[in-house]
């Protein structure tokens, strides 16, 4: 049974406009709409390959990641290939196949193949031919700049300008200056890059990992977008397990970072969040942020909402979508 916050593929539209969109990127109207039209392909008929077309830098792989975080039905593992830096695409799906045949587990796959600008009609179907000949590949999402493709039978969307902006943790910091204090001296660890590239194959093992390496890969992924990380030692206990700063021309900026693993039916309570803010006043930082596996109760979303400048609040989806994202 899928819990309150999770996402159904009979009722689209009112989950893409309600749902916060994930730190780091601004939906606009039109990338929502594009969204829409792939969960709504992807909802209808299974083995239909599905082409995000568009030129470059147009965001045709940001609305693919924000699919996958949002819409990937229970028990569908994602495999994402990177067919612009492939050698030889074809092996490389056959290398896939081979391993995942290995594989007990009877999760359905989405196969995701990104960046397949040089491929030629001919070539790409091919690939999506040796793909749907496993019936365990649910569907295929290829993304291209080639908008001309010939794919038999595929949903064709074509990604225009967007009139979006970015907006995510890097604007959240800019708020009034305050008077940093130092904390602790905390250690500064990097998450090895394997376990996040493990998660982009499989996003819920966030819930096998342990809480410190859990701790470690929201530190390695708040890094990734660009903040200065310091991991606060595993001992301690003060409403913060991140230090992340920003520096601009205006000011050095510190967001105070809680990272709790949850089990995914066990909202985050206001507890916590009231924890965060106080500590954030203790310690006179600019911001603070709760990230968690889980969801977080209503009361919990009440209450930063009276505190929208100084908390935010991220959640399984926000989470999924950071790693997804992650040198990108």
């Amino acid at each position: 049974m899928q819990n309150e916050d999770s996402h159904s593929f009979n009722n689209v539209s009112d989950d893409v406009l309600h749902k916060e969109p994930p730190v780091g990127f601004f939906l606009s109207e039109s990338q929502r709409e594009q969204l829409l039209l792939i969960a709504r392909h992807f909802r209808m008929e299974r083995q239909r390959p599905i082409i995000v077309s568009g030129s470059a830098g147009f965001g045709k792989t940001t609305i693919v990641r924000e699919f996958v975080a949002r819409f990937r039905p229970p028990r569908t593992q994602i495999e994402w290939i990177d067919v612009a830096t492939a050698r030889n695409p074809l092996e490389n799906v056959e290398a896939i196949l081979a391993a995942l045949r290995e594989e007990r587990d009877e999760r359905r796959f989405l196969v995701i193949l990104d960046g397949a600008d040089r491929q030629s009609s001919i070539q790409l179907q091919r690939i999506l031919d040796r793909l749907f000949n496993w019936k365990r590949v649910r569907n295929v999402i290829v993304t291209t700049r080639n908008t001309e493709l010939n794919i038999r039978g595929a949903y064709n969307i074509v990604v225009g300008v967007p009139d979006g902006k970015l907006y995510g943790l890097k604007e959240q910091l800019l708020t009034p200056q305050k008077t940093i204090l130092p904390v602790v001296a905390p250690l500064i660890v990097t998450a090895n890059d394997l376990l996040i590239e493990k998660l982009k194959r499989r996003p819920d093992d966030l819930f096998r990992i342990s809480p410190r390496q859990f701790e470690e890969v929201v530190a390695e992924l708040l890094s990734d977008m660009g903040m200065e990380v310091e991991l606060t030692p595993a001992t301690h206990d003060g409403g913060m397990d991140i230090l992340a700063y920003m520096k601009t021309e205006i000011g050095k900026f510190l967001c105070l970072v809680e990272a709790k693993q949850h089990n995914r039916n066990r909202p985050v309570g206001v507890g916590l969040v009231r924890t965060l803010y106080g500590t954030l006043m203790d310690h006179q930082a600019t911001t603070g942020m709760l990230v968690t596996t889980s969801r977080f109760a209503s009361p919990a979303k009440a209450f930063q909402e009276k505190h929208k400048y100084q908390l935010s609040l991220k959640d399984y989806g926000d989470v999924v979508s950071w790693i997804l994202k992650y040198k990108l």
